[in-house]
């Protein structure tokens, strides 16, 4: 005999007769697009107006390649894909530098746009990363308005390579830097028997990058908690991640620059590169992640390990761009093996049911 009775867990009554398991794209989208509007306006607060212009730019582009789209090919277009091109040309025109020349950003940025929807249409977002690849297109046609390493092999080896920076001038103090630090030092870190170096609290609220994205970690850092907190993004992928990538940094990078054993800057790493800004944003990127709890388990760790290999130990401009480009290489693999374990479940444990249900129905 079959049981047909409710399991516990599926014994709850809800008023509404359909319960979604996740947030629309829709939905995502639109917070999104809004928790990316408080970096714009942490732009404007401080007067950045050559980075201003190039996210009107990048959403000329993207939202122009949209219209292309869809006044000539795609007549009835769903309204989310308009979200979408905000939200990525937001993203392009944050990860661009702000030194970069407008006219040439805006070429790219409506070509890679519109030459992926005219060839993959709806599907254009699930071959590989168009942000990614667009920033990396960029870095590809001119590098040098792009930032090099900021920081030498020799500056790795000290016990604080951040503090490089902020001593050389490259992270600009703010003025009340000193009397925030004093005020965590005094009432927070005693308590764990640590404390902070002055500028290291600018390095978290603006650090200063000629890119956007890499400037105000704490806004990032804050955005992410509202990302993971509604479930708006799966928090798993990201975690190991940062925590592959921050274990290899602390543990592994030293032995590559002669460092101090085990005293790898994890701060560095994470601050700088754009590190949080990708990974919470670009990283899982919709039909470019694998689905099942183990698939998104390989890919964390296999971006850890790739981002640890490009990314090295800090300051790249274009590093992380890469990593994603690679890993949107890496998803597909996985996503097979995905596949096939699925239909091997399926063969094996609910086939088997289904017929049996069936011969007692027919009984």
């Amino acid at each position: 005999m079959i049981d047909f009775t409710l399991k516990k867990g599926c014994s709850k009554v809800a008023l509404n007769p359909i319960s979604y398991i996740s947030h629309s794209v829709g939905t995502i989208t639109v917070v999104s697009i809004a928790l990316l509007l408080l970096q714009v306006i942490l732009l404007a607060v401080t007067k950045s107006y050559s980075s201003l212009l190039l996210v009107l730019v990048c959403l000329a582009g993207t939202l122009g390649a949209e219209s292309v789209y869809y006044f000539l090919w795609k007549k009835g277009y769903g309204s989310h894909s308009w979200r979408i091109s905000i939200m990525q040309g937001l993203l392009c025109g944050l990860l661009v530098p702000s030194t970069y020349p407008c006219h040439v950003v805006l070429i790219v940025v409506f070509f890679v746009f519109v030459f992926s929807r005219l060839v993959f249409g709806d599907f254009a977002d699930s071959w590989v990363n168009l942000t990614a690849f667009t920033v990396f297109l960029l870095y590809f046609v001119n590098s040098s308005f792009f930032p090099g390493f900021q920081i030498t092999s020799s500056d790795l080896q000290s016990r604080n390579p951040a503090l490089v920076l902020i001593q050389n001038g490259t992270v600009p103090v703010l003025k009340c830097d000193g009397a925030v630090t004093e005020f965590l030092n005094r009432n927070v870190f005693r308590f764990f028997g640590v404390s902070i170096p002055e500028g290291y609290v600018s390095l978290f609220w603006d650090n200063g990058s000629i890119i956007p994205a890499f400037r105000f970690n704490l806004m990032t850092l804050l955005s992410s908690l509202v990302l993971v907190s509604f479930e708006l993004i799966d928090a798993m992928i990201p975690f190991l991640f940062l925590l592959v990538y921050g274990l290899l940094v602390r543990y592994a990078g030293p032995f590559f620059v002669g460092a101090a054993s085990f005293q790898g800057d994890i701060i560095l790493a994470m601050l700088t590169s754009g590190t949080l800004f990708f990974t919470f944003y670009v990283l899982q990127w919709f039909g470019t992640t694998p689905i099942s709890s183990v698939g998104k388990f390989f890919y964390g760790v296999i971006s850890g390990l790739c981002g640890f290999i490009i990314i090295g130990l800090g300051t790249s401009s274009s590093g992380y761009a890469l990593t994603i480009l690679v890993m949107n290489l890496v998803s597909p693999v996985i996503q097979v093996i995905e596949d096939r374990r699925l239909f091997s479940a399926t063969s094996r444990k609910i086939i088997p049911r289904l017929k049996y249900m069936k011969e007692y129905d027919n009984a």
